[in-house]
């Protein structure tokens, strides 16, 4: 279960449990009725503040999704770039190798021909 699922869960159950205590008459819970009140009041504050951290998490895994998105586009940008760059330069490390080899040869067989 996830910790948003359980967290909605907690705070379902407390809206429950709150709506109940509201129901009963003090006489049955053995306290007076400020402190019923004062009940009530805590668990509406807490279920206030559990969909409030509900809702910042919401937004902070979105927030950090796009963020990924956003590194792992750069980071392909920069991958494509770096393997341009690769084959610049082999294609440019064997174009030198060629033409070496070609001076190499074409030297050799002037050397040969001039016995």
């Amino acid at each position: 279960m996830k910790l948003s699922q359980l967290v909605l869960l907690m705070t379902c159950g407390l809206m429950v449990v709150g709506s109940n205590a509201a129901e009963s008459p003090p006489s049955a819970q053995g306290g007076a009725p400020a402190v019923v009140e004062r009940v009530e009041k805590a668990i509406e504050h807490g279920a206030k503040a559990a969909a409030s951290g509900i809702e910042h998490g919401v937004k902070a895994a979105a927030s950090g999704v796009e963020r990924a998105a956003k590194a792992a586009a750069s980071g392909a940008e920069r991958g494509v770039k770096a393997a341009a760059s690769g084959v610049q330069r082999g294609a440019k490390a064997t174009a030198g190798a060629a033409d070496s080899a070609a001076k190499k040869v074409s030297g050799s067989s002037a050397s040969g021909a001039s016995k």
